[in-house]
């Protein structure tokens, strides 16, 4: 029997090690295993009153604090039957865009790019490539600025409210980043094509691919939850079909759907609504060549710099929809009640479901909170079982980085997992 273990794997979000094993050239077993301690942030919620929930649960994630903050107030207005102004809308969406730009921002080059030129650190990729390096830090700030001026800070946003926003963004400021819109879109488009040109190792694995999808546009912020097996439900009859398993020896939530493992993220949302990318972005899609759904896990990343040209596309969109719109009132008047919804908004690495129970008080009864890397941990170890037969000499310094590459493509998140 040979067996692997990489006691550390770096350049992901959080700690977690490795441990492979195969026997006689076949898979024996696989595990990813978190090193992150749990917080018991559902736990920590039930009892208190439900404003805390968006502050709170954005601190669950430094990386992604913006998409828990906005499916903890999607969720809570599900439960009290909350209807917000479209310009309310329109807003929450350009920051889950300013959220997509600066996780796969550092995710899709900083973390991932280095593994293509064998290299350990991302301080290579300065040396490697030094104008996609500016390019992707420039793109990066973009989303940090996107939140700043509308949910008041780049991270743990304190404008976004239930109802509403406390108060709303200088139009000035919008106009701003509407002008510099253009130059960031072109950096997208030449970061995608700089990816394109790598060479992606082999790989292909059947599975179930599972996303948000919307009528109306590429699903990222609310509509059905769809997959490339025939899937179509709600976000609230999602989260009661899934399953949640418990280990002794593992602080995540791990999720089967129908008993089978499940892919959520970039290269689930492409399968599903590439149809519905912006053109600059399909153009991206197609040069590609992707088979329907595209299969090789490692093309994660690759899908991360497609979205990336997709959501510049949109977020000038949606900056010319908001000025053109008349003023409105910050907030919505509500009543508090009793009452339960599911809030799901796409997070960078894939469908993030907030669950809350209200009572007539306003306060917490149950909360559950269920994050992508929790749903695509197990679709990873299955992913690895096949990779570590693809290699065979699984015991040599190079394969064992082959290993670690497909982790960092799936781009996990450790502490959302654990949260």
């Amino acid at each position: 029997m040979k067996t692997v273990t990489i006691k550390h794997v770096t350049r992901i979000e959080g700690h977690a090690t490795f441990w492979g094993a195969l026997k006689s050239g076949k898979m024996a077993e696989a595990r990813y295993h978190t090193l992150e301690g749990a917080r018991l942030m559902e736990g920590v919620l039930v009892g208190r009153n439900y404003m805390d929930a968006p502050l709170v649960t954005s601190r669950i994630c430094g990386v992604c604090p913006v998409v828990h903050n906005l499916t903890a107030i999607q969720g809570i207005e599900r439960a009290m039957k909350v209807k917000v102004e479209p310009s309310t809308t329109v807003l929450r969406k350009i920051m889950m865009i300013g959220q997509m730009l600066t996780s796969h921002g550092v995710h899709a080059y900083f973390m991932c790019i280095p593994d293509f030129y064998g290299r350990d650190s991302s301080l290579d990729l300065l040396k490697i490539a030094p104008k996609h390096s500016i390019l992707a830090v420039k793109v990066r700030e973009y989303g940090n600025q996107l939140n700043r001026v509308i949910g008041g800070r780049a991270l743990h946003p304190v404008n976004s409210q239930v109802g509403g926003f406390l108060q709303l963004p200088d139009k000035r400021k919008i106009k701003k980043l509407l002008d510099d819109s253009q130059e960031i879109l072109q950096a997208t488009v030449e970061l995608a094509h700089f990816v394109s040109h790598l060479k992606f190792p082999k790989f292909k694995r059947k599975t179930e691919y599972i996303a948000l999808h919307s009528a109306k546009e590429y699903g990222f912020y609310d509509g059905s939850i769809i997959s490339t097996d025939g899937l179509k439900t709600t976000a609230d009859k999602f989260e009661k079909t899934v399953e949640e398993i418990h280990s002794d020896d593992d602080y995540v939530k791990r999720v089967h759907h129908q008993g089978k493992t499940y892919w959520v993220g970039a290269l689930a949302r492409v399968n599903n609504n590439w149809r519905q990318l912006n053109p600059i972005a399909k153009q991206a899609y197609k040069q590609a060549k992707f088979k329907q759904p595209e299969t090789n896990s490692f093309q994660n990343v690759y899908c991360q710099g497609i979205e990336m040209i997709h959501f510049m596309e949109q977020v000038q969109k949606l900056l010319k929809s908001y000025l053109g719109m008349k003023h409105t009132k910050p907030m919505v008047k509500y009543t508090v009640r009793a009452g339960q919804g599911t809030g799901a908004i796409e997070a960078p690495r894939g469908i993030l479901l907030h669950h809350y129970k209200t009572d007539s008080k306003g306060v917490l009864k149950n909360v559950n909170i269920i994050t992508p890397t929790a749903q695509f941990i197990n679709n990873l170890e299955e992913d690895l079982k096949v990779y570590m037969g693809d290699l065979k000499n699984i015991e040599s310094k190079f394969n064992q980085r082959k290993l670690a590459m497909m982790i960092r493509a799936y781009d996990p998140c450790m502490t959302c997992a654990t949260h």
